[in-house]
This record gives C-alpha cells, structure tokens and sequence, in this order.
C-alpha cells in the first residue's frame, strides 16, 4: 500500500480530479485536490506533498507558471503534467521547467500508475540525496545551495570558485549579513582543503583576554584556569581551512602575532618556548573600513597588506535587488520543516522590492520567519513583514511618499505605486513578453493584462 505518499491533483475539471482521487485512493495513496494554480501553492507550501498531476489550463496562475514556481519552492517534488490541451511545445517546454513526464487526455490509467511509481522513485531518491547533503554539510564536506540571480552575486561566486583552486589568502568584505560566512565556506568547499577541517572564529566574539589561547592554544599552568594542555584553532585547523571572521575587531596587541603567523605558519602556545609550524589555508572576513582603521592607527598597516592579498566585496542585498524574492522563496521552503507556510501576496513581494533592508540577507531571513509565524490569511501579507514599523524604501521617492503617508489609504496607496513599478520594471526586463511576465510574477496572464489596464503601464 501507498499510505504514506501524498499525490495532489491539481485540475480545473472536478470531475476529472474526483475520477483520479477514486482511482487512486482504491490503489492506496492518500490525496489532496485544489482547482488552480494559487489553492495549489498553499497546499504545496503547507502539506508535505509527493507528487502532483498537474493541468496546464487553468484559471487564474496557469500550470507552466504554478510548475516553474514549485520547481523553485519545492524541488524535490515530482510533476506530472496531464492534459488535454497538449502540444509537442507545451510538453516540451514543461519538460524544461522540471516535469517528471508529461501525458494527454484521454490517457491509460495503467500507464499513469508506472509514471507515479517511478516518479515517486526520483522523489524518495532526491529527498534522500538532500538529506545525505545536509546531513554531511554540518561536518563541512559538501556543496550547498547559494542564491543568485543577480549579476554582481554571480560574479562573486565565479570569483570566489577560481580564487578556491589556489591558496592565496583572501579577505571578503561587505556589510554585515551579507553572507560572507557563505561565500568563505564555499571556498573552502571548492578547494583541495576540503577533506580537510573548516574551523571559524569571529574574533570579535570572543573577549580580549581569552583570544590568544582560542587561537594559538595554551600549556598547562600557562595562566590561573589552565588546568590543562590545549591547542588553538591554528593547529586544530592544520591542512585544513581557518576562517577569521571580523578580522577588523582584532586587538591591536594580537594583530602582531596575527600577522607572524600569516607571515610563516608558526605560533607558540602561550606558556610554552617550543615553536610549532601548521599548513592552514587562511580565509578572512570584516564589515569594517580598515583602511580608515589604518589611518585612525587602530589596525596595523603591514598586517593590513598582509590581508589584502586577494580580496573580494559581497554587495549588499539593496545592491542586488534580484535575489530577494528567489532568497524569500528559499527561506520559505526552508521554514516548511517547522511551520505551516503561505505564499507571498504580490504587494508583500512588492513591498520587499521597495525595502532598503539595512541588515541584508540575514534580515531577510528573519523577517520571512516572522511573517510566516503572524501571518493569520491565505497569504503573507506586507502587513505580516513589517507588523510594527513602516519599512525604510529603497527608492527615495518612496521613501518621501511613506514618510508623508498619514493614513492607511495613503499606504494602501504607496503600496500600489511600488506593486506598479514592480510589474513595469519585469515588463521591461522581459522586453514586454506578457507570458514570461506573467509566470516571473507568479499570476496569470489574464490578471497582468488588468494590471497593465489598472495601471495604465505603456512600453
């Protein structure tokens, strides 16, 4: 029996979806139905779902659109397109959006179980192989995923994957939550070192008097407290990668020792003469100006140069305005495991555009939690993101437009106007293509050309 696999049918035609959850309820499976693309996404963001049978015409989001946008929030999930409006370019085109297989109506229902079988075979396999890969990313041994749709993003990536194949030192720069612990953790991840320890250490973390024997270890009797022999992240760190986060917060006294030890690999023990000598890969990381630093005299100028080697700038989140919503669709799959999730509405999406988001990534992050946890309707409202406080724009004429608004109407407003130039900015992204469009934004045709007319965009 099939208890345990959840199929969703996913069809305009209720006759066709009672038909199949008979059929496929006397063979064991449990299943879910819904009518259209947008009652599809709640069930898909809110029940643990195997596989989904899914039409292609429907109202409202149509099923390329509903497909693209599942492949994206749920990979592991396995579609099988089954329509009666099927064409060698719609099968195609599914096929290209990640659909397990495709079907015409009328088709054999024998021929549909082997498909769900074999479908629920990639999607055992895929969810495994996630699972192994999470399982073994929290000893550091594998790849991991890493948003990017913006160009300055991707460029940091392919900069960081070269810079891997080496052992330069590297110092990544950026605001804070910029990801630069992501980006020094796939360097390392893409390196020789990768068999090999990754051990971090945020140097501003960690108080003045206990950081010389966080990094260099001590002997017994050293200090009061040192009861016993203990070795530092540098030789925990041996042939492996050491990551110093914050590196612009390390005590001036220390910045000396730092800087002998990126000099020649060697490093005492406090307490002890005896010169030790480890093979460790150094990638560092600050928020800090330090060349104001150096000139204010609170870093040293050879240690520095000594780290400015090969550095690399993560721009911040209002740089690279292109990964917010993929990077809130990403963190939204990942609260699936602990929460019933809701899709965002088109103005929360809008309203996350207009948003200057002065924590960045880790903001973000944060932010979709709590909206998933408040969030009482069908959908994940801008009301949801930003319960207590009116959000700090992005575009200074939205920003003016919110500081004058003095009643929910005028936010309601200001709300539409940033939704406005959200649809027109893709519009022009896409050259106009209504279809693209459409699917990029997550509603149906039919509802962009009402917006196009509401909003009386023009080309």
């Amino acid at each position: 029996m099939h208890a345990d696999t959840r199929i969703l049918i996913v069809d305009d035609e209720a006759d066709f979806r009672h038909l199949l959850t008979s059929r496929l309820k006397r063979k064991g499976y449990t299943t879910l139905e819904a009518s259209d693309g947008i009652s599809a996404q709640k069930l898909v963001t809110s029940e643990t779902i195997h596989v989904i049978l899914l039409d292609l015409k429907m109202p409202g989001m149509d099923g390329l659109a509903f497909l693209q946008w599942c492949k994206e929030a749920s990979p592991a999930i396995q579609i099988i397109v089954v329509t009666g409006h099927g064409t060698i370019e719609t099968a195609i085109e599914a096929m290209k959006r990640g659909a397990y297989d495709y079907l015409t109506k009328p088709y054999n229902l024998n021929e549909l179980e082997v498909l769900i079988s074999k479908a629920l075979e990639k999607q055992q396999l895929t969810e495994e192989n996630q699972q192994l890969r999470e399982a073994l990313s929290t000893n550091g041994k594998t790849t991991f995923q890493i948003v990017a749709e913006s160009p300055k993003l991707k460029e940091v990536i392919a900069t960081a994957k070269r810079v891997a194949s080496t052992d330069f030192l590297v110092l990544l720069k950026g605001e804070s939550g910029t990801g630069k612990d992501v980006i020094a953790r796939l360097i390392y991840e893409c390196s020789e070192r990768a068999s090999e320890a990754f051990v971090p250490i945020n140097l501003g973390a960690i108080p003045e008097t206990m950081l010389e024997s966080e990094l260099f270890g001590h002997e017994k009797g050293a200090f009061t407290g040192a009861t016993a022999q203990k070795k530092g992240l540098v030789e925990i760190a041996h042939l492996g990668t050491l990551f110093l986060d914050e590196v612009g917060d390390l005590p001036f006294p220390l910045q000396v020792k730092l800087l002998r030890f990126l000099e020649t690999g060697e490093f005492r023990r406090i307490g002890s003469p005896i010169l030790h000598k480890v093979d460790v890969r150094i990638i560092a990381a600050t928020n800090a100006d330090l060349e104001k630093k150096v000139e204010e005299g609170t870093f040293r100028s050879d240690l520095y140069f000594r780290l400015h080697v090969m550095d690399i700038t993560i721009p911040p989140l209002t740089q690279r305005r292109e990964d917010i919503l993929p990077l809130a669709a990403f963190f939204l799959n990942r609260l699936k495991r602990k929460y019933p999730v809701k899709p965002l509405s088109l103005k929360a999406q809008a309203a996350l555009l207009a948003y200057s988001f002065p924590g960045n990534v880790r903001e973000l992050a944060h932010m979709i939690e709590r909206a998933v946890v408040l969030a009482k309707g069908e959908e994940i409202e801008d009301k949801d993101l930003f319960p207590h406080e009116q959000p700090v724009l992005h575009n200074p004429s939205d920003r003016k437009l919110l500081s004058s608004a003095e009643t929910e109407e005028e936010e309601v407003f200001l709300l539409k106007n940033v939704e406005r130039e959200h649809i027109k900015h893709v519009l022009d992204v896409l050259q106009w293509n209504k279809t693209k469009t459409a699917e990029k934004l997550g509603i149906s045709v039919r509802n962009l050309y009402r917006k196009i007319e509401e909003y009386e965009l023009r080309p």
